[in-house]
């Protein structure tokens, strides 16, 4: 089984969830060779352009005007918020603070007798893409599926995975990649020790 060389390759994903694991492996550190192809880090979100084209490619973006241009505020804003992401997603810090951040965005709540609630946020056109993101967030830890998503604990990957498993307990992104890599390297230790 090749690991995805990219995280939209993933499709067996739950609605809502896409969003988060793909923003999240927009930094990608993975570092083995899998099957004789070599994985290498890399991260997609790099300048202000690429994090405008990577919020076009998933439809948080559109237009084409000067409002719509990401600048280096929004590529800082962008990254704050993968790295708390990321962090949070780690294996075992589920309960604690370690990496939160707070995300300056104006929510604006609109409630009507027909439709419910609607949210409105009060941004440029980049951070309200931004915005969308934490809005999956949200929307993941309300519906139940936030504790599925997780890092890979292969200090090489680092993959951010969504648990199918039954008991959601994985720790690996591939128990047959990762977890046979982790697993022969813990054999080896013990064995020279």
């Amino acid at each position: 089984m090749l690991p995805p060389t990219r995280a939209e390759d993933v499709t067996d994903l739950p609605d809502g969830i896409a969003l988060l694991h793909h923003f999240a492996n927009t930094e990608d550190v993975r570092g083995f060779v899998s099957h004789g192809r070599r994985l290498t880090g890399h991260d997609d979100l790099a300048t202000p352009r690429d994090l405008e084209r990577w919020l076009r490619e998933h439809d948080l973006l559109e237009g084409d005007t000067s409002e719509t241009r990401a600048h280096q505020g929004h590529l800082a804003r962008a990254l704050a918020l993968r790295t708390a992401l990321r962090a949070v997603l780690r294996q075992g810090v589920e309960d604690s603070r370690d990496g939160a951040v707070a995300v300056d965005y104006s929510f604006n709540v609109i409630l009507t007798g027909g439709h419910g609630a609607q949210l409105t946020i009060a941004a440029d056109p980049v951070d309200t893409a931004l915005a969308h993101i934490v809005m999956a967030a949200l929307t993941a830890t309300a519906n139940g599926t936030w504790h599925r998503l997780k890092m890979c604990l292969a200090p090489d990957c680092q993959w951010i995975f969504y648990d199918n498993s039954r008991p959601g307990r994985a720790k690996w992104c591939s128990p047959q990649l990762c977890g046979n890599r982790m697993k022969t390297q813990a054999y080896r230790r013990r064995q020279t020790a």
